[in-house]
């Protein structure tokens, strides 16, 4: 079940397909070197039982549309096989469009994290293995994120990474230029689930990312930390409190939601208020009276750093149960 802010959304294949007609043109087959990820040859190795999760999440704007395009590709091992998971979805204004949604198994690898392309999923991979851009192909859509330059990176205390990245959307033959954000986490299985994360921008003033890398029990608070860039400087912030300042039901979930946030540092630092300008959850299957949730939120504010104010735009992924 799924609970949106938007009415039904105009689909991503209703934006390609009128451009591939116009042209004539069919999508190309998918790239050798995706095609090379595939083949990699598997190698036994002892069961992590870890999770291993990948977001890019594309922010662009253009004076009459916003976009944000976010892809997650989560691992997780511990198995006979290795189980995977790709996702993506279009958010233009405020109307979103889940385009992808993919699952499968692939036998135990050297190395399980390294995402792989399936079926509409494309991959562009580089000379020294490292991810150049993704594409989603099916039909007569197409839609392509290539990833440019990095702009700046952080290293978290388990090994986590955030990069900014310069980056470009294609989408029905019309690109646009924004911000990537590349995060790359992951967590033992007994430890618990991924935590929540957020992604927050400024123009090219500010960029920030705050995460709590596990998803604590609802008796205890999660620890945020996070990780700010203004004026060419990179401030990481620990001891951040992400607190509900406004929350809705979920019927479907039988649960409350925030649709508003308060966040704060210990030392004072960093100070924020934001709220949903829309959001896209999805209630999953539980045999307990409340069901987990998993979706996103389009959130926008206001962001204090040392004392100066910023008007911020940015995605808050969120997640509740098992």
């Amino acid at each position: 079940m799924r609970l949106s802010s938007a009415g039904p959304a105009a689909t991503l294949a209703a934006l390609c397909a009128a451009a591939v007609a116009a042209c004539g043109e069919a999508p190309p087959p998918a790239d050798t070197e995706s095609a090379a990820v595939t083949a990699a040859p598997a190698d036994a190795r002892p069961d992590t039982g870890r999770v291993y999760e990948r977001a890019l999440v594309f922010l662009g704007s253009e004076p009459d549309s916003v976009f944000v395009v976010p892809w997650l590709l989560d691992v997780r091992t511990g198995g006979p096989t290795t189980e995977r998971r790709a996702r993506g979805w279009l958010l233009r204004g405020d109307v979103w469009d889940p385009f992808l949604e993919a699952r499968w198994e692939t036998p135990t690898l050297r190395a399980p994290w390294r995402p792989l392309p399936h079926g509409a999923l494309r991959l562009q991979v580089g000379d020294g293995g490292g991810l150049e851009g993704l594409s989603f192909v099916e039909d007569t859509r197409r839609l392509d994120l290539s990833l440019g330059p990095a702009r700046a990176e952080w290293t978290g205390r388990r090994g986590e990474t955030f990069r900014f990245l310069d980056g470009s959307l294609t989408l029905a033959e019309r690109s646009l230029p924004g911000l990537v954000l590349d995060l790359n986490r992951a967590v033992e299985i007994q430890e618990g689930a991924p935590g929540d994360w957020m992604v927050l921008a400024s123009g090219d003033s500010l960029h920030a990312v705050v995460h709590t890398p596990l998803r604590e029990a609802e008796d205890r608070p999660e620890v945020w930390r996070g990780w700010v860039r203004v004026d060419f400087r990179d401030v990481p912030t620990a001891d951040l409190t992400l607190d509900w300042a406004a929350v809705r039901a979920f019927e479907a979930a039988r649960r409350d939601v925030p649709v508003g946030w308060t966040l704060r540092s210990a030392d004072g630092t960093v100070e924020g208020r934001l709220e949903a300008r829309s959001f896209h959850l999805v209630a999953g299957e539980d045999a307990g009276p409340l069901l987990p949730v998993d979706g996103f939120f389009d959130v926008e504010g206001t962001l204090v750093f040392e004392g100066a104010e910023y008007a911020v735009r940015g995605l808050l992924r969120h997640t509740q149960g098992d």
